[in-house]
Order: C-alpha cells, then structure tokens, then sequence
C-alpha cells in the first residue's frame, strides 16, 4: 500500500471537512487513485475537542511543530490570512514538503514568491480551492484551454454576497436583514467586509486573469466594488426592469489592455447570471475555439471547498508515492510579464440611484450635469410614498465609458441634497 500522511493547519470548516471527507472517503480515494491518504496531525490555536480530532491523528498546537514533524508528508493550509500562513507555505516548501491551499487572499497577494519557491524546491502547491470552491475552474484553465486563446472570463465568485442578494430578491427583504440571515447561517462572517465590499471575489479574480491572460496583476490594482449600498429599492427597480443584481468579477482583454474589476452588475432577468442563486458560483469562460463555457456550482462552504482540496491532494500524492514530484508551471505566476490594464474603457449602460432631501429642480440640476457629459438618460423613474426626507429616484443611461459617468456622479455627490452617495451600477450588455 503506498501511504501518504496528511498534515492539516488551520482546522475550521474546511479544516474538518477536508478531514472528514479523506477519513470517510480513504477506501473509495485509494481504489481510484492507488495511493492511502492519513490525516497524521492537526493544527488550531485554540483547544480541539478529541472527539473532532481524526482517528489515528495528533492535535498539534504550534504550526511549526506540524511541519517539521517527519509523520507528515503533505502540509495542508485552511486557517486563512496573509500572515502566519505566508510564513507557513514558505517553511513546508523550504522543508521539501509539497502544500495544498485553500487561501485566496494569500495567493493573490504573494503567489509570485510562493511560486518561485515552489518552482526552486521543484514541489507543487495545490490551490484549486482558492477559487469557487469545489468548481475545478482553476484546472480547466490550467489543462483543459490550454490550447486556447482566452477572451475574457466573468462570473459570480462570492457566496455570501449572492446569498444575501437572492434573499432581497426573492422575499423582499432590506440589505442589513439578509445580512444577519447569512450569518446566522454560517454564510457571512461575523466581521462580513471581505465578502460584501467585494475584496474576496477581487482576490479570486486576479487568479482567474493571471491564469487565464498569462501575466502578473497587482491585486490593488483592481477596481473593487461591493454591495454594501443596495437596497430593497434597487431590487423593485431591477424587478421593474426584468432585471436581477449580482456582484460580478470580470476580467477582458481588449485592443487597448485588460479590463478588470469586481462591482454589482444589473443582469436581464432571463441571463445565465440571473439564474445563479444562493451560495451558488459560476464562472464564465470566452475563447476563440471554446466559444463561452459556464461553470457552475457550490462556491462556499466546508464540503464543497473540501472536496477541491482533497482532489489536489489526490493528484500530490499519487506523484509523492511514485517519487515524481515536481512543480507546476503555473501560467502567469512563473516568467511573466505585467498585463497591460485599459484605461480607456468600452461604453456600457449604467444604472443611478440617487436618494436625495426633496426639493424643487432636483431632476433638472441632475439631467444638467448628466447633458453636461453628452450622456443620454434611456429612463427615468421616482419611487413613490417615500419620506420627502429620503426620496429616491432611478436613472439609467445609454452606454458610455465609466471615467465620463463617474465625473458625472462625483458632480451629482457633491449636491447639498443628496443624502447618500449615488448607487452606480453597471447593465450587462
């Protein structure tokens, strides 16, 4: 029997999940695959109850204990951040241990020297779960449009967020409630700000781009927007206009460079995104051969997250057992070059939200500055019965590249009327 023994640091829900599906799963993965996983050792700061603790594992406190233990062969990080977690791939590499991560904030931010090391040390780091959890997105990329030239790539890569945008939709409740219902759940966060001001689904972006155009990009770089700010208006105004919310990451490239960003898009209510519910993931591909392909599934949670870890241990243990290991050649992470961002971005149609104290010529200062641009407003429209304090009305404009209907909103928030800064959202084509 060729054994492989599993070493796990950070045992939350993927944590456990990931063990419990190897433990559960151990005859079926050595039956295919013709390699034994073990979980030999366990890592949590806090205290793990023995009864969570895997049959035939130890629980270890100190991570650095867990790599340097000669009972683990593979190093498997699920605790999450850029710190310890940095420090920890860098150790099993350095060590000549192979790793498998779920941790996209990480990869995002330093998967260039996590790359080159692995690269050095000639092991892999599995990361298939650091991206729409048990979707193999990442290996579609990586094997199957290989001999392709990608377009562009677009999707819904946040849970949570779509969990809480569903709910608004579909029972018409306010933001803030589906908020508290997501976490109750176990969906968001106590401290949510990673998933619903967009940064999550940045992180998992910038992999996709690098991956799929072959090039560095600096995660900073790109434009990140959250669905903090909607509310149960804009829902019954994308109702009224057969149209759905989703938050979006799209990455393209174009004539003039990449266009990139994470933002809410307004989506017709009979688009593919549209029907994308829930915690539900799904990942659009473009290529010249391939035409558009969807990728839909699970995006969060232990199990599905789990599954995709455990499957880049299958793949590491099965080279680790035949003595062949060897690092990836991970395209646009390894001899790369910078990827050229657009600055002069194609036009779209825009949706306004503007919520303002009511007062006389408020349209017509707004349409002002909105002419003032050349923008042509398609429509506009007032939701009725509201506070004279707290009016809200809706505008939507014909396509025009975003720097012009930003000046134009900047313009708009600068009135002494508005009482929150104006909702923009982009409508899909």
């Amino acid at each position: 029997m060729k054994r492989v023994r599993v070493g796990i640091v950070g045992f939350g829900t993927v944590g456990r999940a990931t063990a419990d599906i190897v433990s559960k799963h151990a005859d079926l993965i050595e039956q295919r695959s013709g390699v034994r996983l073990e979980i030999t050792a366990v890592c949590r700061r806090s205290p793990i109850s023995s009864k969570d603790v895997p049959p035939g594992a130890r629980a270890i406190y100190f991570w650095k204990s867990l790599v340097e233990d000669p009972d683990v062969d593979v190093v498997v990080e699920t605790m999450g951040g850029t710190g310890d977690s940095r420090e920890l791939l860098r150790a099993s590499l350095e060590q000549g241990k192979p790793v498998v991560t779920a941790n996209k904030n990480l990869l995002a931010e330093y998967g260039d020297e996590l790359f080159s090391l692995a690269a050095a040390r000639k092991l892999p780091i599995g990361f298939e779960a650091s991206v729409a959890g048990g979707i193999p997105i990442l290996r579609v990329i990586h094997e199957s449009t290989a001999g392709d030239r990608l377009r562009s790539v677009h999707g819904i890569l946040n849970g949570t967020a779509n969990y809480i945008l569903t709910q608004m939709e579909t029972r018409g409740i306010e933001f803030d409630q589906a908020l508290n219902e997501a976490q109750q759940a176990g969906y968001a966060e106590a401290d949510p700000s990673f998933d619903i001001d967009g940064q999550d689904a940045r992180d998992k972006l910038c992999i996709l781009a690098r991956m799929a155009f072959e090039g560095r990009l600096t995660v900073s770089k790109i434009p990140t927007f959250g669905i903090r700010h909607v509310r149960a208006i804009d829902i019954h105004s994308a109702n009224r206009l057969d149209s759905a919310i989703r938050l979006v990451g799209s990455a393209e490239q174009t004539e003039s460079g990449l266009e990139v960003a994470v933002r809410p898009w307004l989506v017709g209510r009979r688009s593919m995104l549209a029907k994308v519910e829930g915690v539900n993931n799904a990942v659009f591909l473009v290529g010249d051969k391939i035409g558009t392909q969807m990728f839909y599934g699970r995006g969060a949670g232990g199990d599905a997250t789990g599954s995709a870890v455990v499957s880049d241990l299958i793949e590491i243990a099965r080279d680790f057992a035949a003595g062949q290991m060897s690092a990836k050649n991970i395209s646009g992470f390894l001899n790369t070059h910078d990827l050229e961002l657009c600055t002069n971005p194609k036009p779209v149609a825009w949706y306004l939200r503007l919520t303002v104290k009511d007062q006389r010529g408020i349209v017509a200062r707004v349409a002002e500055v909105i002419a003032r641009e050349a923008i042509n407003i398609d429509s506009l429209e007032q939701e009725p019965h509201l506070p004279k304090d707290r009016v809200s009305f809706v505008i939507t404009v014909e396509p025009v590249s975003e720097p012009v209907i930003r000046r134009a909103v900047d313009t708009i928030n600068a009135f002494d009327f508005m009482v929150e800064p104006v909702l923009l959202l982009r409508i899909a084509d």
